[in-house]
Formats: C-alpha cells, sequence, structure tokens
C-alpha cells in the first residue's frame, strides 16, 4: 500500500512492500507488474528482510538524505573505492573488485554476481550517462575497446562494501541523466533491447536495486546482495527502488 512520509514535499509515487502467502517471497509477475505500472518503491522479499529493507527506504525519504551505499550497511562495514580515469579502466576494477570480493571470504558465486553487475553498470556510466543539450547519449556507440579520459562530469566512481549481512556495489557518474521510470519499465519486460540490457542484467543478479539521482547532477545505482541466503531461500525477483534528492557537495 501507499505510505506518506511526515514531512515529505510530497507522497511518494508508491511504497509497496510486497510479500508472498505467510512468510514467502512475492512472485515474480507480480514484481514486473508493479515495476510496469511505474512504482518508485517494490520490495519482493520475505521477513525479515523485508523489514529491513522498509526501514532503510523509510529513513532515506524521512532524512532526504538518498545518497550513498552505508545508509543499507552497520557503520563499522570498510568502504573501497575506485574511479575510472579511463574508459579502458573497466576491465582492471572489475578484476580488482571480483579479487577483493574473495579476499573477504565470500563465495566464489558472490564473486561472479558481483563483478557481472559491476561490469554492466560501470558500462551504463562511462557509455550512456554523458548527453548533450538535446538528450542525445554522446558515447552510446563508441566502440568498448576506445581509450576515452573521465574527466569533469565525465568521471565515474566505483565503491563496494560488505557487513557480512550485505554485499553492496554503488556506481556514480555526474549527469543525472537516468530516467528512472524508463528503468523500471526495461526490467518488467527484461527481453526488450530499449536502451541496452545493462540495468536488467544487473537487476537479475541481485537481490535489490537502487536508484538514486540528482536530475542533471548525479546518478548513483547500488546493487544489494544478500549473502546471508542461498538464492533459492529469497524471491525470484529483486526489489527496485527510486530516490530523487538533491547531490551532496
Amino acid at each position: 500500500g501507499s505510505i506518506i512520509g511526515a514531512g515529505a514535499r510530497k507522497p511518494a509515487r508508491a511504497w509497496i512492500a510486497v510479500p508472498g502467502e505467510g512468510l514467502a517471497a512475492a512472485e515474480a509477475p507480480v514484481v514486473s507488474a508493479l515495476l510496469a505500472a511505474g512504482c518508485d518503491h517494490v520490495i519482493a522479499h520475505p521477513m525479515p528482510v523485508l523489514a529491513q529493507e522498509l526501514l532503510a527506504t523509510l529513513q532515506k525519504v524521512l532524512r532526504r538524505d538518498v545518497f550513498g551505499l552505508e545508509k543499507y550497511l552497520t557503520w563499522s562495514a570498510d568502504v573501497r573505492s575506485y574511479t575510472l580515469e579511463d574508459a579502458l579502466d573497466r576491465d582492471a576494477a572489475v578484476a580488482e573488485l571480483a579479487r577483493e570480493v574473495v579476499m573477504f571470504g565470500l563465495p566464489d558465486r558472490v564473486s561472479s554476481m558481483v563483478s557481472v553487475i559491476a561490469d554492466e553498470l560501470l558500462a551504463n556510466a562511462v557509455y550512456r550517462a554523458p548527453i548533450d543539450a538535446a538528450g542525445v547519449r554522446l558515447h552510446a556507440g563508441t566502440p568498448r575497446d576506445q581509450g576515452r579520459p573521465l574527466t569533469g562530469r565525465d568521471a565515474v566512481t566505483l565503491r563496494w562494501a560488505t557487513d557480512a549481512r550485505y554485499l553492496a556495489l554503488e556506481v556514480r557518474d555526474r549527469w543525472g541523466s537516468i530516467d528512472p521510470a524508463a528503468c523500471a519499465r526495461r526490467l518488467a519486460a527484461a527481453h526488450s533491447t530499449e536502451g541496452g540490457m545493462g540495468l536488467p542484467l544487473a537487476y537479475a543478479c541481485c537481490n535489490q536495486l537502487v536508484v538514486d539521482h540528482a536530475p542533471g547532477a548525479l546518478t548513483e545505482v547500488i546493487a544489494l546482495l544478500d549473502v546471508r541466503y542461498k538464492p533459492t531461500e529469497l524471491g525470484r525477483s529483486a526489489s527496485y527502488h527510486v530516490f530523487s534528492g538533491e547531490a551532496p557537495p
């Protein structure tokens, strides 16, 4: 159902918690239907994951502070950060991330999923985020083996951390050109090739996908993997959240 946060400037378009029967996860068709309808918040997992996720969502909206993977982790999490200096740095960043995930003692399965997610989110940030004054995506057709300095607004950062509950992966670009409604439609119809398969593939590999954006200034996509459970113990579809706020200084 819908929830209106006290002190919010306006009601969220939709806050949806979608548990299944009892403590079961939501059915995938239900999640897809809510995404297609343009809901901002779709929570797909059973208790106790549902309660943790809903609390983080409420805190972000009530505090009007939406950016940063730290909001999903405990205070002790060690955040690692990479700044890509060139478009060709993407492979090296993904390889280093995969190595560090294994070094932290997480299973190879998690490392593989995180590598796929990071590669897709970085590709979106490097090649699809930059736009011109008319909204044309400047580098959408650029060959992926072609170098390009990532300076100024083209700068892309990758951050990740784990607190033994979640592994959180965050990718930021400084264009703020993402269209969250279009993203939700793509996730609901993952077979569509509109805008490429990067975001749907990342969504399919994680348990929660979060889009934080300051239009024209910053896009941050956070993917969360719950490392406490086997994939079969959670919902077959990931949760999805969209937040809009002011870019941090």
